[in-house]
């Protein structure tokens, strides 16, 4: 589990980190320079939607886990307040 979150702040860390390309004028020449620096971004980026796929189901399978844990827990104090009231309720009676 741990290793799914270092690869995902290293593809985050990797990104902040790429190169921007920026137009410097309006001539052709800067323009073909700009657009050539843009394909050239695009195609070098890696494709990770499989792994943030794979992040978010793990995610997601935890979170509802967590939840289903929860759920029995609130079940549990809910059914020791009712308790708790029945045995005040019986003595104030």
């Amino acid at each position: 589990m741990k290793i799914y979150y270092l690869l995902f702040f290293i593809l985050i860390s990797s990104q902040s980190f790429a190169h921007e390309c920026v137009l410097n004028g309006t001539s052709a020449k800067d323009i073909t320079i700009y657009n050539t620096c843009k394909a050239d971004n695009k195609s070098k980026k890696p494709s990770n939607n499989d792994l943030n796929n794979t992040l978010l189901k793990t995610k997601i399978k935890r979170l509802k886990n967590e939840n289903k844990n929860l759920k029995i827990q609130l079940l549990d104090i809910k059914n020791r307040l009712n308790s708790l009231l029945a045995r005040v309720n019986s003595y104030i009676n």
